[in-house]
């Protein structure tokens, strides 16, 4: 490992990774839920441990890159895993999570990549907005008196969001007045790519720029549902390991949200939505 990497060493030194493999055995180990050798959460576990202990032994200059991106998906696993911990229905959303992979450079359609899409979403916005809930269609958000529902929805083909569409609007119109559907849009980076940049802000710009691409690559598409229907915003959400030049540490999980909405939302939907844009996305 090069001099100017270590600070990612230090960072995890600092946070633990050990800590975190253990937070996540921990919520397994409550709901007796095993984590098998065959399970692919399982041998990222093991990956990052292994990692930690080499570099307790002093070890760091000899660092596996492939063992440091494992840590990176641990590290994000961990962050959207903590919200099951008072979460009545956990268990299925373990179980759930053990189906599939859970390697953020995989290209491949996987069931648990989708629900943990679910829990970042809803950790992201229950920081900011208290009142959410992990609840059907995926996430409701109670802003004043509306209650906003947020189907997740897991893109892993350009072909697909139509459908998606379909099938988001057909959840939201069984029992709410309005809602959001929140897309993760990864998989349309292509495979092993870590996204290069010199500063925070510059790689802040690009994934930007890649949210809004797919904003106006399938606007017809939203234009044609949402008009329809009570879908009044599209949520763009794209996260990537990073590779940061100047920045420290130099290697992260990035995140970056967009929002598109609707043109002539009634007024108050619109107050709930701009409300929801300032606390979420800012």
């Amino acid at each position: 490992m090069k001099n100017e990497d270590k600070s990612f060493v230090e960072r995890f030194k600092h946070d633990s990774i050990t800590q975190k493999v253990e937070q996540i055995e921990s919520i397994y180990a409550e709901s007796n839920i095993k984590l098998g050798s065959s399970h692919q959460l399982y041998k990222l576990l093991h990956s990052a441990r292994d990692l930690a202990e080499e570099w307790s032994k002093g070890n760091s200059d000899r660092t596996d890159m492939n063992m440091l991106f494992n840590a990176l998906h641990v590290e994000r696993i961990s962050s959207a895993i903590q919200l099951l911990r008072f979460e009545e229905n956990k268990d299925k959303y373990l179980k759930d999570m053990l189906n599939g992979s859970l390697n953020f450079f995989e290209r491949s359609i996987s069931h648990a990549k989708s629900i943990l899409w679910e829990l970042e979403a809803c950790s992201k916005i229950k920081r900011a907005i208290p009142e959410t809930s992990l609840n059907e269609p995926d996430i409701v958000v109670d802003i004043g008196q509306c209650h906003i529902a947020v189907p997740c929805k897991k893109i892993f083909s350009e072909k697909g969001v139509s459908k998606v569409l379909s099938n988001a609007v057909s959840q939201i119109e069984r029992e709410y007045e309005f809602g959001i559907v929140a897309m993760n849009i990864d998989d349309l980076i292509p495979q092993d790519v870590v996204l290069k940049a010199r500063t925070f802000k510059e790689l802040g710009n690009k994934l930007h720029s890649h949210n809004m691409a797919f904003f106006e690559n399938h606007e017809r598409h939203f234009i044609k549902y949402l008009s329809a229907s009570r879908i009044v915003a599209v949520i763009a959400s794209t996260s990537m390991i990073a590779d940061i030049s100047d920045e420290s540490p130099r290697f992260n999980n990035f995140n970056e949200w967009a929002i598109w909405t609707i043109p002539g939302l009634k007024p108050e939907h619109k107050k709930a939505i701009e409300s929801f844009r300032d606390k979420v996305i800012g």
